[in-house]
């Protein structure tokens, strides 16, 4: 084995070790859940299961808890646990191989809209720019205060979101509804002289208009967009739909996201059926929507077929990104696209729809720890 792929090997060793903590953090909760739960398995089973897991992942099996294979209940087999990607290889070692330096077009939100909006393909409205103390309009010219606040004042919709250029899971991300003028939860009004002031001079914001959504959505939680999140896979100019689950704000909450309080359910990818569950993490379940007695079993969105042209055609579109996870929303005026992520989330994705290993053509996970294109920088 050359040079190259051995440095390539140790430094993703070392980064594998340092995100143990990370990780230790992210999965507070499962942890909390682990440590309580009565009827697990025996010690030794655990710890040879576990220890089976890290030798064909290179990583600290951390799925083990998330997925709740430690549970007597657990009917997996190891072979059947082995399907399970975990994060760290997911987001660390086989999508950055895949996507290469096209990942950027989905980590910033800003070449996202970009990109959309030169494809004429329907997404939320931009109304502002804030980036470094600075105001822009949504054709990227340097705007004053007054500018921005007759954009926000003469904005027709309900809601607005300022939402961080980067980041995942909602978090950052201000909602402001419309009342006599648009305020947050806390009750403060929108203005340049709020962006500023919250914000501060070293970020990068983006203001958009919230979406209308299609009374088919509505009834299953009107308070939140709920989103599709659609899996594609995109290669020699053909694309195909993965995975689909729809992604439900519950309690109240503004945002669909899953590590907001979410709720998802699986969606079978060709008919728009629902399954007939829906899940909200450490393993828990329901057969209706918890606000609004939504139930999921037999319910087919009767406008799925729109939505699967829809997604197809952006696919093709975007085909230097081989796997996507599109955010889609169904509103009056038909789907539009929240934001796409490369390398979508697999936390709800696997417990909806069991491990996705072979989906993503993972044969041998050793592989992806080395690499003979590895380049070490100038400094």
């Amino acid at each position: 084995m050359n040079i190259k792929k051995n440095l390539y090997w140790f430094l993703k060793f070392l980064s594998e070790r340092n995100q143990r903590a990370h990780y230790t953090k992210h999965y507070k909760y499962e942890i909390e859940h682990y440590n309580g739960y009565k009827d697990k398995k025996p010690a030794g089973q655990m710890k040879k299961e576990m220890k089976i897991l890290k030798k064909y992942w290179g990583c600290y099996p951390f799925q083990y808890i998330r997925y709740g294979m430690y549970k007597k209940s657990c009917p997996f087999t190891i072979e059947q646990m082995k399907d399970y990607v975990p994060n760290y290889f997911a987001y660390y070692l086989f999508f950055p191989k895949i996507f290469k330096d096209y990942g950027i077009v989905s980590e910033d939100k800003e070449i996202t809209y970009r990109m959309l909006d030169s494809y004429s393909i329907h997404q939320p409205v931009l109304l502002l720019q804030y980036k470094n103390g600075v105001l822009y309009n949504k054709d990227k010219t340097i705007i004053d205060a007054v500018e921005a606040n007759k954009i926000i004042q003469n904005s027709y919709a309900e809601k607005l979101f300022l939402k961080p250029t980067t980041g995942l899971g909602g978090r950052g991300i201000i909602v402001f509804n419309k009342k006599d003028s648009f305020k947050n939860k806390a009750g403060d009004e929108l203005s340049a002289d709020f962006i500023k002031k919250t914000l501060g001079n070293d970020c990068d914001y983006l203001l958009q208009e919230g979406l209308r959504q299609h009374d088919a959505l509505n009834s299953i939680y009107p308070n939140a967009v709920n989103t599709f999140r659609i899996m594609t896979h995109t290669v020699k100019g053909e694309t195909r739909i993965m995975f689909a689950m729809l992604r439900m704000g519950q309690g109240g909450n503004q945002l669909d996201n899953a590590s907001q309080k979410g709720l998802v359910c699986k969606i079978d990818p060709e008919s728009g059926a629902f399954n007939h569950t829906g899940h909200t993490g450490l393993g828990k379940t329901m057969d209706q929507h918890p606000d609004s007695q939504f139930v999921f079993k037999g319910f087919v969105f009767p406008y799925w077929k729109e939505v699967r042209e829809f997604i197809m055609d952006a696919s093709l579109k975007f085909e230097t990104i081989p796997y996507i996870g599109w955010d889609v929303a169904f509103t009056t005026d038909g789907p539009a696209i929240i934001e796409l992520n490369a390398g979508a989330g697999l936390e709800y994705l696997q417990d909806s729809h069991g491990g996705v290993r072979k989906a993503y053509g993972i044969e041998n996970p050793k592989k992806y720890w080395y690499n003979d294109r590895f380049v070490v920088k100038d400094l």
